[in-house]
């Protein structure tokens, strides 16, 4: 299916204009800016013999600094990701916390894996810009390294802060208007249409204040009927600790299931354990020839994450353990059109024997996976002593498809990896069908997922995240 970002899809309601304007009106954030060093030749490995490690003073970025936000960056967002444990049971999540300033709007995504019960919740809540919106471009994340870190969008004090569609509706030729009533006041909302006249979403403006219980949402007027939503509450705060912002990362979120309105709380803090993960062995995309955060991609992760606290299903806490993952990319990552923006199938996976393993098959428009038909891909590794490769791989998408009641699209579940160098040949498995975030429009399939499989020349296993993104 083919992604419409949501600023298009509101042609027609009014606001596109002034939530530009808006947003231009913030002026300059501040923040970090893109390195100065010059960007290093890094040629991709294609030979079937293990490479040398791409040298660390070919590394661009520079953590701590590189942990916060960045000036003028068209997109950012930290990502925390992985399998945590409770005893035997096991979950999947992901917390992202996201700005596309370049398409004018902020977002968070938020889902959980019971493997046990075979449930899936997840939420992509959008902001709309200040002044108009409560998304503030300036300071939704700290961009001043000598200061704590945080990137926060909702609050948990909002009664409002966010919405699900419960009905579509039909006939729409325009969005509707959103009327939020309760015994606070001053929340406000816009609606969003889908190709087919019903409406997909609301996107957050003001969460309002003086709302002691959850207000009513009606849907009235744009020529069309049948649209009904309902508030909810909705938030992601992540800090981290200016001595070390590697250490110690708390990050609290509240799901409220998209379809089911079902709850699940988040509270969990974060250590990386070893050198940070430097995509491409040097955290910047390997065709950038000049440092520009508006032409080029960066991008760097924490795939060690000593990880522990609690997760709250609908009352019901679990205390949970696990080695997680976190991205933190920024820069360009493509446009808001269909023929510019980034698809792609990602494997991240944690290995028993020490590696790090991030490998991606970049797909272009129309792509649908198809079993035994092979895509190529660049992974990038990390050793047990922290270096990192930059070398050629496949992806092959194996098994059998799911197809998504919500989107209609085919997913893989299993995807063969294989990395000549390093002798791999790794099945990366879903450990649940059904991990999609169904966002009319752009739906998107990340999970987690088990690898299994041989490294150079041994069995290896662990812990996988799958997405598959066209």
């Amino acid at each position: 299916m083919t992604r419409t970002p949501w600023k298009a899809r509101a042609v027609g309601i009014g606001i596109v204009g002034a939530l530009t304007a808006a947003l231009t009106a913030c002026g300059g954030p501040g923040g970090v800016a893109a390195p100065t060093v010059p960007v290093p030749t890094n040629t991709m490995w294609t030979g079937t013999t293990q490479p040398d490690p791409v040298p660390e003073e070919n590394v661009v970025l520079s953590v701590p600094e590189d942990m916060y936000r960045h000036d003028g960056a068209p997109t950012e967002w930290w990502w925390h990701i992985g399998t945590l444990r409770a005893g035997d049971r096991v979950f999947g999540f992901e917390i992202n916390a996201a700005s596309f300033t370049g398409q004018d709007f902020a977002m968070t995504q938020v889902s959980l894996s019971d493997i046990e019960n075979q449930r899936h919740y997840q939420r992509t809540q959008v902001y709309g810009p200040s002044p108009l919106g409560v998304f503030d471009v300036a300071n939704w994340a700290e961009g001043d390294p000598k200061k704590d870190w945080y990137a926060r969008l909702g609050d948990p004090s909002w009664a409002v802060g966010g919405f699900s569609v419960t009905n579509a509706g039909t006939g729409y030729t325009k969005a509707p208007d959103v009327k939020i009533e309760g015994d606070g006041s001053d929340a406000s909302a816009v609606a969003i249409l889908d190709s087919d006249g019903g409406v997909s979403q609301i996107v957050l403006l003001k969460p309002g204040t003086g709302y002691s219980t959850t207000p009513t949402v009606t849907l009235t007027g744009g020529d069309g009927t049948g649209a009904t939503a309902v508030a909810v509450r909705s938030y992601v705060s992540m800090t981290a600790p200016k001595a070390d912002p590697t250490q110690n990362i708390a990050v609290q979120s509240l799901l409220v299931d998209n379809e089911t309105l079902d709850e699940v709380e988040f509270d969990l803090t974060f250590s990386q354990q070893g050198r940070p993960f430097y995509v491409w062995g040097t955290g910047i995309e390997p065709s950038s020839t000049t440092q520009d955060l508006t032409k080029d991609n960066y991008y760097f992760s924490y795939t060690r994450l000593a990880a522990s606290g609690t997760i709250t299903i609908d009352g019901e806490e679990f205390a949970v353990e696990g080695t997680t993952w976190m991205d933190h990319e920024y820069g360009y990552f493509g446009g808001g059109t269909s023929d510019t923006r980034v698809r792609w199938l990602l494997q991240d996976m944690q290995l028993d024997n020490g590696y790090t393993i991030s490998n991606a098959g970049i797909i272009g428009e129309g792509y649908k996976p198809e079993i035994g038909v092979s895509v190529d891909a660049y992974a990038t590794l990390q050793d047990p002593d922290g270096n990192l490769y930059y070398v050629a791989s496949t992806v092959t998408p194996v098994g059998e498809l799911w197809t998504s009641p919500d989107s209609g699209n085919g997913y893989a579940q299993q995807f063969r990896v294989e990395i000549p160098s390093f002798d791999v040949d790794i099945t990366v498995t879903t450990r649940l069908q059904n991990q999609e975030f169904a966002i009319s429009g752009s739906p998107v399939y990340e999970g987690t997922a088990e690898p299994e499989g041989m490294m150079l020349g041994k069995p290896v296993s662990g812990d996988a995240w799958i997405e598959q993104a066209f």
